[in-house]
C-alpha cells in the first residue's frame, strides 16, 4: 500500500479519534436530552469505527491480527503521522 493511502488512513483514523472525545466530553457534561448526538450508542458506534480503523491501517502496514502486532503497527504510524502533521509548512 503506498504512503499516500496510509496516511488517508491514519487522517480518517485521526477524524474519529477526535470526534470519539468530542462525543465523550459531552457525556460528560450533558444529559441525553441535552446532548442526543452523544448517546452511548453513538460513542459506542464512533468506538468501533476507531477500532476498525486502526486495524485496517496496522494490516495495511503489514502487520497481523493473529499475532498481535497490527495495532502495535498503527499507533507507531499513527503517532508519526502526528507528528509530520503538526511540523510547520
Amino acid at each position: 500500500m503506498s504512503s499516500d493511502q496510509t496516511d488517508a488512513i491514519a487522517q480518517e483514523l485521526h477524524r474519529r479519534t477526535t470526534r470519539l472525545y468530542e462525543l465523550c466530553a459531552t457525556r460528560a457534561f450533558a444529559t441525553d436530552r441535552e446532548a442526543p448526538e452523544a448517546s452511548t450508542a453513538n460513542i459506542e458506534h464512533v468506538r468501533g469505527e476507531v477500532i476498525g480503523l486502526r486495524g485496517a491501517l496496522g494490516i495495511a502496514l503489514g502487520g497481523s491480527v493473529s499475532g498481535g502486532d497490527a495495532d502495535q503497527r498503527a499507533l507507531a504510524y499513527y503517532q508519526q503521522w502526528l507528528t509530520r502533521e503538526a511540523l510547520p509548512g
